[in-house]
């Protein structure tokens, strides 16, 4: 016999609030040598883990001076906010250091990392401000200036730039009144990413899926095409990593297809939702389990 509903959602919440007795899930970061979107198998994957009272997520990589620097989103359980740090590691992905570089009285995630005109930028998730802040490193990995506002009064997530056809591309989620930052993907453009002014896509949004609307990470070439990582939010907050090849990408059209996914391993992996490389090496997030 079927149990109604309402008594299947009681005993979900049961079991889960039994679980977090004896068990944290964690977003740790993975790292891997030699690994491209078609070769992703988990068990080339080797774990960066942090202490229990925070987790890492969102990481985005930088090969500098033969080390890798891997800007991530930390957060402090504690204190419910997520911040910027840097992890630098070596040529072999060892971890040689853990810094702070970017903390503001409101929460801050996914630190698109890119260069322009010589100069290194970084564009995090401010959400919870209803901005897109844009920040320049000033002394390299740890100190950050902000210098302007792309956009203000937007609840817009992860936030993604690509440098395409003469112009510059911001694919975000955008939660608009009543609606969620899980499924509804919006496209800007601007000659320049410093650009005062961004236009919206007449197709926004330009996906309205939950499979696959949200970023997850940087948009690279592959085999001469364009690759987009996003998220799926459909089993859970970022459940998988889904790869979309774009096919039109212009002032009037967007057009894309899945062309591979990626899923979290079971048991111990629950899920994962940022993909970037740089170089020969690969970074991606990823809830385990661990006991308490």
């Amino acid at each position: 016999m079927t149990r109604p509903a309402f008594i299947q959602r009681a005993f979900r919440k049961i079991d889960k609030t039994l679980l977090s007795l004896f068990f944290l899930d964690q977003w740790v970061i993975m790292t891997g040598k030699n690994i491209s979107r078609d070769s992703l198998e988990w068990p080339a994957l080797r774990p960066l883990i942090p202490d229990k009272d925070r987790y890492w997520a969102d990481p985005f990589i930088i090969e500098k001076d033969h080390r890798y620097y891997v800007f991530i989103e930390e957060k402090i359980l504690a204190a419910g906010l997520g911040r910027i740090a840097c992890l630098t590691l070596d040529k072999e992905g060892g971890l040689l250091s853990n810094q702070v570089v970017l903390e503001r009285p409101y929460h801050l995630s996914y630190p698109f990392i890119f260069e322009q005109g010589g100069e290194i930028y970084m564009l995090p998730e401010t959400a919870a401000n209803h901005t897109l802040e844009l920040y320049r490193c000033v002394n390299f990995p740890n100190q950050w200036q902000f210098i302007k506002m792309l956009m203000t009064d937007i609840y817009a997530v992860d936030a993604t730039l690509l440098e395409y056809d003469k112009k510059w591309w911001l694919f975000a989620n955008v939660k608009e009144e009543g609606g969620s930052s899980l499924d509804a993907l919006h496209l800007f453009y601007a000659d320049n990413p410093l650009a005062d002014q961004w236009t919206a896509h007449p197709l926004n949004p330009i996906i309205k899926d939950i499979r696959s609307a949200r970023p997850a990470g940087r948009i690279f070439t592959r085999d001469g095409q364009l690759i987009r990582p996003s998220q799926d939010s459909s089993r859970r907050y970022g459940f998988a990593l889904k790869f979309n090849r774009i096919e039109k990408l212009n002032e009037e059209e967007y057009k894309e297809t899945n062309v591979s996914s990626f899923f979290p391993k079971g048991g111990k992996i629950l899920a994962t939702h940022t993909f970037n490389q740089a170089g020969d090496f690969t970074v991606i997030d990823a809830i385990i389990r661990r006991r308490k």
